[in-house]
Formats: structure tokens, sequence, C-alpha cells
């Protein structure tokens, strides 16, 4: 199958634009000279995608927010932490979509704004906090006030496990049928591919995509949360989940396509490594590039090591997920 082909798979589903895409495909040719890698190295500037502070989780939104609409939903609910990335994108998207949207916190209510909350705050976010508590605690709260929502008369839509599911994963799909269209308008020949492995939504929206186009390059998912075995198996679930939703991809073999990689998640999420640290400062002073401390920098720090100690041999490019709100309260 081809970029044009999956577009006509994609087309099935009512995705609302809320982006700005494609986002900025580009060498880092100082990161490149300090690697010291004959082969050029490229950023995919998914921090760009023109909505609030910009990240990933906009491309899942408009699956999500679209499958809202389709189903006539009046109030949007999300939850998380009070730094959640997800949250804050929620918030904006759904502003711009012109949805009400109620945003639940496990957590206490933050003395200082700053961070996503000071970006909530600025976009009139309709946020509860219920104390700190467990992500199961959590969606179990959750569930039982969207039962209220529902008995008081509203049709509310639930955002799920940080928009991290089948549909939401196909904003990936998307992403990859996006980046192999500029690779081809560029003339780039890409072999790697580098993505934050976290709850496993983008990961496996990145290796369906690739395997959907046919894409030439290889899928490299570095652990940010979870050990090896326990992702492999979450991507696996996603894959088939997808290959359920778009009926594509039957018996499939995705194994050849990617590799996860362990060795760079330290303690799991949210405990930076110092190496990680550090290719927050290079980035910045190399490339005039911000990322933070849960997913962007462990992912940088996989391709730059694997460039490195020459694991990779081709070029390679690493996709900058965002998370710039959150940057600020990390330091």
């Amino acid at each position: 199958m081809n970029t044009r082909q999956a577009k006509n798979v994609l087309a099935d589903f009512h995705r609302l634009e809320l982006g700005t895409f494609p986002t900025p495909l580009h060498q880092v040719k100082n990161i490149q000279k300090k690697t010291g890698s004959r082969f050029p190295l490229y950023i995919k500037r998914d921090d760009l995608t023109g909505l609030g502070a910009g990240g990933n989780k906009i491309r899942n939104l408009e699956y999500l927010l679209g499958d809202a609409v389709r189903k006539k939903a009046d109030v949007v609910i999300a939850s998380g932490k009070c730094q959640s990335n997800l949250c804050a994108l929620a918030v904006s998207a759904c502003n711009k979509a012109n949805l009400d949207c109620i945003i639940i916190h496990n957590d206490v209510r933050p003395e200082r704004m700053e961070g996503n909350q000071l970006l909530n705050v600025l976009s009139g976010a309709d946020m509860r906090y219920i104390g700190d508590m467990p992500d199961h605690e959590r969606e179990a709260y959750v569930e039982e006030f969207c039962r209220e929502l529902e008995n008081q008369g509203r049709h509310p839509y639930l955002i799920k496990n940080g928009a991290s599911t089948a549909l939401g994963s196909l904003g990936y799909v998307q992403a990859v049928v996006e980046l192999c269209d500029q690779c081809g308008a560029q003339e780039l020949q890409l072999d790697h591919l580098f993505v934050p492995g976290g709850n496993g939504g983008l990961a496996a929206g990145a290796i369906f995509g690739a395997a959907l186009t046919g894409a030439p390059f290889h899928v490299h998912v570095v652990t940010v949360e979870h050990e090896k075995a326990e992702l492999e198996e979450i991507l696996s679930g996603f894959l088939g989940e997808l290959q359920q939703l778009t009926g594509q991809l039957e018996g499939f073999c995705f194994e050849k396509l990617y590799t996860v990689h362990e060795e760079y998640r330290g303690e799991g999420w949210g405990r930076p490594t110092k190496e990680s640290v550090d290719q927050i400062y290079d980035l910045a002073k190399e490339e005039g590039i911000f990322i933070e401390k849960v997913y962007t920098s462990k992912t940088l720090y996989g391709m730059v090591d694997s460039v490195e100690n020459g694991t990779v041999n081709g070029s390679a490019c690493y996709l900058h997920s965002g998370g710039f709100g959150a940057l600020f309260t990390q330091f």
C-alpha cells in the first residue's frame, strides 16, 4: 500500500482539523556534527502542531473530538495530573471546536499556577481537583462523574488513557503518511525513526502507519515508562485494535518493523537520567530547540546514543512530541 491508499483508509474516519500540518521536517546539522554521523539526522517538529503549547496529542484529538462531534457529545472530559500535556491541549482543542470541556486532576489544587496549569487558566478551563490518588482510582472517579452527567441530561465524551486509544492512534498513522510525503517532496532517504514509548498510542500509530504505507524506515520506540516486555505487549494490543478498527493488515507481522529500547528509560516515567537531562541542554545550545524531561529528552538521547555507538547506520529522524508547557515546572 502507498500513501495515497493509506489516505483513503483514514478518510473513513471523522477528523476535525485542529492543528497546523504538516509539521516541519528539517536537519539538525549541529547535532549531526557532534555525533560524528556520516548520515544526515533530522527532527520532525510535532512540538509545533499549532494549537496551545503544541505537541503530539493534537493529532490524537483531531480523531477523538471528531468522534465526539459525530456522536453529538456536548461536553468532553479529560483527566490527569496537574502538568498533563493532554489535559492542557484538550482544553485548547475543545475551545477551537466549540465544545465544553471539564478537566479532572488527581492532584490537590496548586498554590501557584505555572506550566500547563497557567495555560489552562488562560484558556478558561473548568478544572476539578480530586486529590492525589493512583490513576486507576482517578479513572473510576471519572467514570462515575460521566454517569452523573448523563443523569443530568448531558452527553459526555470521555477521553481515556491520555488519548492513547486505537482511534486516537490514527493521528500517528496520519503523521507517518505526512512524513512519507515530506520525504518524497524533499527527496530524502530516511532509514530510522525514533519515537517515545509512554502509554503506547503514539508508537503504535507510527508502527501501523509504517506498515500501511510501506515506509522505508525502521521505527525505534524508546520506552520512557514501562519495561520492554510490558511495552511490547501494550503495542501488540494497540496494533491488533488498529487492524480491527481499519480492517487493514490482517495477519501482518509488525515485529520486523520496530525495536523497543529500554536502555534509556532509567527508573521509569518522570524520572530523568543524567544523559537525558544533558540532551535538554545540548539541543537548546546546538539547535535552539527545547525538549522536556519525561518523554522527549529520553527519546533524543536514544537516537544520539544509537548513532554514536554505531547500532544505527543510516539517516535517522527524531520525532519531537512536544511537552513545552510542562518544561517550566521541571527545573
